[in-house]
C-alpha cells in the first residue's frame, strides 16, 4: 500500500541512487527497485552511499528518515521535508509555550498519557505474559499499578514543571523497577539505562524509542507546529523538545513492543557487548527487528485512554482496541495538544 515500506540501509558497501520513479539499492550480491511512491519511511544504519537526488526525492515527497550512527556512536538524527506552512498553529503554539499556566496544563497532558499507557500495559502483561515473555517469571502488578495511580492522582496537583517531572520520574522508576522484577534473569535486566544501553532490553528500548521519535517528528511538522518547542521538555539548542513531548505517551507501546521479542524472536545470543558501544543487535538480528518493526509502525497497539478516570476504573483486562499505525498514534497525541493551545486574539488572523 502506497507511503506504507519502510527501507532499511544498513550495509557500508551498498550504494543508493534514484532511478526514475524508484530507490535503486545495489549491493555486491545485485540490486533490488523500490517504487518512491511505496516508501513510508526510510532507516539509514551506518554508512551507505546515499545520493543527493535520494535525499531531494524523499523531501519533495515527504518521507521521513531516521539516520543512525554506525557501532552505537553519536546521536540519531531525523530528516523530513520541514515544517508546512500552516503558520497559524505555530503562533499558538509558541503563545501557549509563553504561557506558564498553559504550558503547565499541556506538559500534563503528556505525563498523564503516558502514565495511563504505562497502566493499561501493565494490565496486559498481567494477563497475558505469555504474549510478551515466553518464560516470564511473573510478579504481581499491584505494586506499580498503585505507584502509577498516586503519580496519576499527583499530575493534576503539580504545581510547576520540575514537579511534574518529578512525578514523571518516579513512576519511570516504579515502571523499570517492576519490569526488572518481570523479566527472566538471563536478559540481565536490571532498570533502565542508556548512552550506551548495557543489557538487550535496554538496546531495544533506545533503538524503538529512536525509530518512533523519528516519524513522530514527521507527523509534528506535517501538522504544522514547531518540533523544537515543547511544553515538557524545555527548549534547548539542538534538540526537538516537541518531540520529545509527543513520543513520551508512545513509549509504553515500544516497551510492549520489545518485550514481545524476547524469548520469541530474539534470544541473548542475538546481542553483543562493548565497553564503547554497550550492548547492541549483531547484524542478522538486526534484520529480525527491522521487519517486525515494520509490522509494528503499522499495526500500533492503541494503550493511550482519554481521561484519569477511565484509566482509574480499568483493570486492563478489556483495553481500547488497536488498529492504528504509529503515524496515527502520534497524531492523536497532537490533536489533544491542539485542542489545548490558546487562540490567538480576535482580528489575528487565527485559522
Amino acid at each position: 500500500m502506497a507511503g506504507e515500506l519502510m527501507l532499511v540501509l544498513d550495509r557500508r558497501d551498498s550504494s543508493v541512487r534514484l532511478e526514475g520513479r524508484a530507490v535503486r539499492v545495489d549491493t555486491p550480491e545485485g540490486f533490488e527497485r523500490v517504487p518512491l511512491g511505496l516508501l513510508g519511511l526510510v532507516v539509514v544504519h551506518g554508512s551507505p552511499t546515499v545520493s543527493c537526488d535520494v535525499w531531494r526525492a524523499l523531501a519533495e515527497r515527504n518521507v521521513p528518515a531516521v539516520l543512525l550512527p554506525g557501532r552505537g556512536k553519536g546521536p540519531a538524527a531525523w530528516t523530513g521535508a520541514g515544517l508546512s506552512t500552516s503558520v497559524q498553529v505555530r503562533r499558538r503554539q509558541h503563545r501557549a509555550a509563553s504561557e506558564p499556566g498553559t504550558r503547565l496544563k499541556l506538559a500534563r497532558e503528556m505525563v498523564h498519557l503516558k502514565l495511563a499507557a504505562q497502566r493499561v500495559l501493565a494490565g496486559r502483561l498481567n494477563a497475558d505474559p505469555a504474549a510478551f515473555l515466553v518464560t516470564a517469571s511473573v510478579t504481581s502488578p499491584d505494586r506499580v499499578l498503585s505507584a502509577l495511580d498516586q503519580q496519576l492522582a499527583a499530575v493534576n496537583a503539580c504545581p510547576s514543571i520540575p514537579a511534574l517531572m518529578g512525578a514523571e520520574g518516579a513512576a519511570a522508576s516504579a515502571w523499570y523497577t517492576w519490569l526488572a522484577e518481570w523479566v527472566p534473569a538471563h536478559w540481565r535486566f536490571k532498570g533502565r539505562n542508556r548512552r550506551p544501553p548495557r543489557d538487550p532490553l535496554n538496546g531495544l528500548l533506545s533503538l524503538g524509542y529512536t525509530l518512533a521519535m523519528g516519524e513522530t517528528r514527521h507527523v509534528i511538522e506535517t501538522t504544522g507546529m514547531d518540533p523544537a518547542l515543547g511544553f515538557l521538555h524545555g527548549v534547548v539548542p539542538g534538540r526537538d523538545s516537541l518531540m520529545l513531548d509527543v513520543v513520551e505517551p508512545l513509549r509504553p507501546a515500544v516497551d510492549a513492543f520489545s518485550l514481545g521479542l524476547l524469548d520469541d524472536l530474539l534470544s541473548p545470543q542475538d546481542f553483543h557487548y562493548s565497553n564503547q558501544d554497550g550492548c547492541r543487535l549483531n547484524k542478522d538480528a538486526r534484520g529480525l527487528f527491522y521487519r517486525a518493526w515494520a509490522g509494528q509502525r503499522l499495526s500500533w497497539p492503541n494503550l493511550m485512554v482519554d481521561s484519569v478516570n477511565d484509566q482509574m476504573h480499568s483493570d486492563g483486562d478489556q483495553p481500547p482496541p488497536d488498529g492504528q499505525t504509529l503515524a496515527s498514534a502520534s497524531r492523536r497525541v497532537l490533536h489533544r495538544l491542539r485542542t489545548l493551545l490558546p487562540p490567538l486574539p480576535e482580528g489575528d488572523g487565527d485559522g
